[in-house]
């Protein structure tokens, strides 16, 4: 009887606990499993200066881009590939690839002028 009882508790204890769960991810590690989206269409070109590097995101005072970006500022994101032989000090002349993405475009190449 003691075995019918237990198992009959233990049996509403967990429906109870399962009507509580959410099927949605919430908080940092909804963040950690987003894929990001890679970017499609040309690669354009331009030449600038360095100017900052804040973990993946570089900013580039460059020259105006033929068919993408009028001259000025505008921030990168960068992957690590793309970082490893790149010239990383603010100042330094490069040279850049790029595909537009959003939220912001991603640099496909970067490397010293």
């Amino acid at each position: 009887m003691r075995a019918v009882l237990f198992a009959a508790a233990l049996a509403s204890t967990l429906a109870l606990a399962a009507c509580g769960q959410s099927s949605e991810t919430t908080g940092p590690s909804a963040d950690a499993n987003t894929v990001e989206a890679v970017p499609t269409g040309p690669e354009l070109s331009g030449v600038g200066v360095l100017a900052s590097l804040d973990g993946r995101t570089v900013a580039i005072d460059h020259e105006g881009v033929d068919g993408g970006l009028p001259a000025g500022r505008q921030e990168f994101r960068a992957y690590a590939t793309v970082l490893d032989e790149a010239p990383l000090e603010p100042g330094a002349r490069v040279s850049f690839k790029y595909q537009d993405a959003e939220p912001l475009p991603v640099l496909t190449e970067l490397t010293a002028r």
